[in-house]
């Protein structure tokens, strides 16, 4: 997925984004700790062996090694019970062998507090590299935008997504439509502010088409898996 009508970003706005690559460019995720990030599993192609990490990427076509670190991945763990035609349970975790170096422009996202829940209307951020429309091409710079929460039982009613929407996903889109995650921005993540801080509520997961009405962007409910992550 990619954001549409979203503003661009500097890295340092979200030192906590990696984009992981498989000779190209594949999909978005978050720094949790130094030596882990946390993605969507449905980004996995099959090829542990041609996997790299970036952290403190600008755009997937540039690379400024003043802000970069790189990274090749030694270990994937995808969840046991993820399933590809459903999306439920989309999370992973990449491992590598050398660990991040805060700075500036990398630093790890704090989870939320196991099972907290906010409310539906609360606005938080996405970030990512895909695409600024559903049929368009890759952004390739890094954008972000704001999303508002939306509950649950709106999100499974039929004029939504109906019983595609499990107790491990949430939906945020904007009010009017207008904005989203999209194709490319997958496995990256949805932040919200809470107590001055910035906590990883959401792994940008699936949605039908981009910034549709009715049609959210679904996200991985981190804050059900922090037992299974740590």
């Amino acid at each position: 997925n990619k954001i549409v009508n979203g503003s661009f970003a500097a890295v340092e706005s979200h030192p906590w984004i990696a984009a992981i690559f498989s000779r190209r460019f594949l999909c978005g995720g978050s720094l949790i700790s130094p030596c882990w990030v946390v993605t969507a599993a449905h980004c996995f192609d099959g090829d542990i062996n041609s996997l790299s990490v970036h952290l403190g990427k600008k755009a997937t076509n540039e690379t400024d090694a003043t802000k970069e670190q790189i990274f090749s991945v030694e270990d994937l763990i995808i969840h046991p019970h993820f399933d590809s035609s459903s999306n439920n349970n989309d999370i992973g975790v990449y491992a590598y062998g050398a660990c991040a170096v805060k700075s500036a422009s990398v630093r790890v996202v704090c989870l939320p507090p196991l099972h907290t829940r906010i409310p539906a209307g609360f606005q938080c951020t996405v970030a990512g590299y895909g695409k600024e429309r559903y049929l368009g091409l890759y952004s390739q710079y890094l954008k972000k935008t704001e999303v508002n929460l939306i509950s649950h039982k709106l999100c499974q009613s039929p004029s939504y997504y109906g019983k595609r929407i499990t107790d491990n996903m949430l939906c945020a889109g904007s009010p009017d439509w207008t904005t989203d995650s999209c194709n490319g921005d997958s496995g990256g993540p949805l932040v919200c502010e809470a107590s001055g801080r910035m906590f990883l509520f959401g792994i940008v997961s699936w949605g039908e088409g981009c910034a549709g009405k009715n049609k959210p962007g679904v996200y991985t409910q981190v804050t059900n898996y922090n037992k299974w992550i740590a």
